[in-house]
């Protein structure tokens, strides 16, 4: 398994926020890939890659539905791999 950085503005950032954007969970919230509450908004956790599987995390440490944490994982489809700004295997 590698814990993969992608390059920002790449197809591949720009698919998982889209993805966020649109989850039920942001339904009817302004700037969805914000949803500012409490001072807290939405972190990209970072992204792991597992052969040819790539799962990027998101969480909210108070998000305004729920008022507490959330998270939430998206598999990328068909991955570029050169959207990879860079790597590091982990054990």
């Amino acid at each position: 398994m590698e814990l993969i950085v992608i390059k920002i503005e790449s197809k591949e950032w720009d698919y998982m926020w889209d993805w966020l954007s649109n989850h039920p969970i942001n339904k009817d919230i302004d700037n969805p890939t914000i949803a500012e509450n409490q001072g807290e908004e939405w972190q990209y956790m970072g992204s792991f890659k597992n052969g040819d599987i790539v799962i990027s995390d998101f969480r909210h440490r108070c998000h305004p539905v729920t008022n507490d944490v959330y998270k939430l994982s998206v598999e990328h489809k068909s991955f570029d791999m050169s959207c990879i700004e860079n790597s590091a295997k982990i054990k």
